[in-house]
């Protein structure tokens, strides 16, 4: 009976693995896909690195891995070091794909991730030697902002954003779009091990995500180049999915929306990957579309269409997912109302450039940019399947 009893509980056990692996096996497949397409996308960049391409790949293939594991994860320390390792695979892509010979390396954002994981060790060391409930709290708030730091979701990070205009594009895409996605995952996992009762713990991040989301909004609205716009755009999108998993606690649901945020950025990052295979600018800026529809209509009418579901003007899977996290935020904490105003005010700024960057682009000018031709149909076809998924996604 005792051996009968014993084989129950092991098969018990097994079910519960494979139901894990069930519910987090289309979340892999979704990163996985994620990165092919990124490849594709970016093939005609990347092939002009410094050292070949399938070491680049390599990279991005460590990277593919510890995002999987890290997904399954159910430690928040194991979580850090997988999110530790991606950052790494992130920053030796950058310095494999730098695609000019004089574009530095990013040492800013080097000793910033450095230091971000040597707080985060010591202050979740001192948490599970600290007994009082205050200091543990304070403690609690110092590693998961050292956290956040560590995956850019800082308001420091404006200021390396300011500085290296002239990263490429590749970067861009892994270091404001994938990057965030992998911390807010960790965030998840380092939530799930921590008492949320206490009131510092969900103030102070309440405070700094606000804090957050302003800056990145402030940004946007002053900047005129395209990659910082929309570096900070992508910041605002996670920023929000920060609070949702601080109220909600849905790591499930929290996990789809920011694979929705990732694909959409890459869609709209895929577009501007055409603009610099076809011109020899080191950086876009709002500008550089002046009269872009006269040649290029196609071109026009896809980024004019991605830009106005990203910025929630055009009902898709982003704006039912936004308007899902703000409805289910106000109804579960009395926060949910300052919360509201703020993610208004900051996509209201947000707004501004994007509708102007759209105007741009209808502009007439005698310097409008030649047809887009060199090697755009991979481009053409990934922005295409992104966004007819985030429209039909809508009503499935």
């Amino acid at each position: 009976r005792n051996k009968l009893l014993s084989i129950d509980s092991n098969f018990s056990i097994f079910k519960d693995i494979l139901a894990f692996s069930d519910e987090y096996l289309i979340f892999k497949i979704f990163i996985n896909l994620f990165f092919i397409c990124f490849i594709a996308t970016t093939y005609k960049l990347t092939r002009k690195a410094r050292i070949k391409t399938p070491l680049v790949n390599s990279n991005l293939l460590f990277l593919a891995i510890s995002s999987s594991l890290l997904l399954q994860s159910q430690n928040a320390l194991l979580s850090f070091l997988l999110l530790d390792f991606s950052v790494f695979s992130i920053y030796k892509f950058a310095s494999n794909a730098r695609i000019r010979k004089e574009e530095p390396y990013c040492a800013d954002f080097i000793v910033m991730s450095v230091s971000a994981t040597i707080l985060f060790f010591v202050f979740y060391l001192l948490t599970h030697t600290i007994k009082i409930e205050l200091q543990s709290a304070i403690l609690n708030v110092c590693a998961a902002l050292a956290l956040l730091l560590k995956a850019g979701l800082f308001p420091i990070y404006n200021y390396t954003l300011n500085r290296h205009y002239k990263n490429n594009i590749p970067y861009s895409i892994l270091l404001f779009t994938f990057l965030p996605f992998l911390g807010v995952l960790t965030f998840a996992k380092f939530i799930e091990n921590i008492d949320l009762s206490s009131e510092i713990f969900s103030l102070t991040l309440f405070v700094f995500i606000s804090v957050l989301m302003l800056t990145c909004a402030i940004n946007a609205f002053k900047t005129k180049n395209l990659i910082k716009y929309l570096a900070n755009f992508s910041y605002s999108n996670y920023a929000l999915l920060i609070c949702a998993l601080l109220f909600l606690q849905d790591l499930s649901t929290c996990t789809k929306i920011g694979l929705t945020y990732a694909f959409a950025m890459l869609g709209i990052y895929s577009l501007l990957c055409i603009l610099k295979i076809n011109t020899k600018v080191e950086k876009i800026n709002l500008s550089s579309l002046s009269g872009l529809f006269i040649k290029n209509s196609k071109f026009c009418i896809l980024f004019a269409l991605y830009l106005l579901i990203l910025l929630n003007v055009i009902p898709s899977e982003i704006l039912h997912n936004n308007l899902e996290i703000l409805k289910a935020i106000y109804i579960s904490d009395k926060l949910g109302s300052y919360i509201i105003i703020i993610a208004i005010v900051a996509n209201i700024l947000i707004l501004y450039n994007g509708l102007l960057a759209i105007k741009m682009c209808y502009t007439k000018t005698k310097k409008a940019l030649p047809v887009l031709t060199k090697e755009t149909a991979y481009n053409y076809t990934v922005s295409l399947i992104v966004i007819l998924f985030l429209i039909i996604k809508l009503f499935l």
